[in-house]
């Protein structure tokens, strides 16, 4: 990878020249990539994820929005910080950190922080994992097999060797691919972080989606024991690859 910034009015973009050796800053723009002819499709809900093709290579557009209560009322403004510190800039950052060291996690392409009086806001575009589905929609088709099942926990395991800290670790955020390859996405809000009760902490928040999700009206091919053969390859940590 080579990170390189662009300094636009305030606005700074950070991206890999290798990947983009020119720097298109419409690419943050969805109407432009539709009116382009680039754009592929979307995902629903509210950080809409958008797909497209641009110099030969599948990526996906995500725009920085807020949840819960404040997200009513504040769709995209977050309190204004140095563009080194926004979620954006830091979240491409971290992905450069983990995809160097092997981990299985989207390459990032850019990022944006525009700043907006007092506040700012963000996007960030990522490599799109080619041929993956998130581990919810996979367990909604099949049953997952206990060697499945094992690599998952091996590496989430691998994540927490590594210091990964994954702040939303959900069944929508683990990809599996056709080859049955494990992946992981959206690391908004995450952090390296010394070994500590966090770990268990992410296991709890990954159980708890598992079984919320299957008590959903949506079938999903997901039982308790399941969690026993996650656990078998966690504790042993053997997809571990340093």
């Amino acid at each position: 990878m080579t990170p390189s910034d662009l300094h636009q009015d305030g606005t700074i973009i950070r991206f890999d020249a290798t990947v983009l050796p020119t720097m298109e800053p419409h690419l943050f723009d969805a109407q432009w990539l539709r009116t382009s002819g680039f754009w592929q499709g979307s995902t629903q809900g509210r950080s809409q994820a958008h797909f497209f093709r641009y110099a030969d290579h599948d990526m996906v557009l995500r725009h920085f929005h807020r949840g819960g209560l404040i997200g009513r009322v504040n769709r995209d403004l977050y309190l204004r910080v140095k563009a080194t510190n926004s979620r954006a800039l830091c979240e491409f950052d971290l992905l450069c950190e983990m995809h160097s060291e092997g981990l299985p996690v989207p390459l990032p392409v850019a990022a944006r922080y525009v700043p907006f009086g007092p506040a700012y806001r963000a996007d960030i575009i990522t490599q799109r994992i080619p041929n993956a589905q998130p581990l919810q929609e996979v367990l909604g088709d099949k049953v997952l097999s206990a060697q499945l099942w094992n690599a998952i926990g091996a590496n989430v395991r691998n994540l927490h060797d590594h210091g990964v800290y994954h702040s939303d670790l959900n069944c929508r955020n683990i990809l599996i691919d056709t080859n049955d390859q494990v992946w992981f996405i959206d690391f908004d809000k995450c952090e390296k972080r010394e070994p500590g009760a966090w770990t268990q902490a992410n296991l709890d928040r990954l159980l708890r989606s598992l079984r919320k999700t299957a008590a959903g009206p949506l079938a999903m091919h997901w039982r308790e024991t399941d969690w026993a053969d996650f656990l078998v390859g966690y504790d042993s940590g053997y997809a571990r690859a340093d």
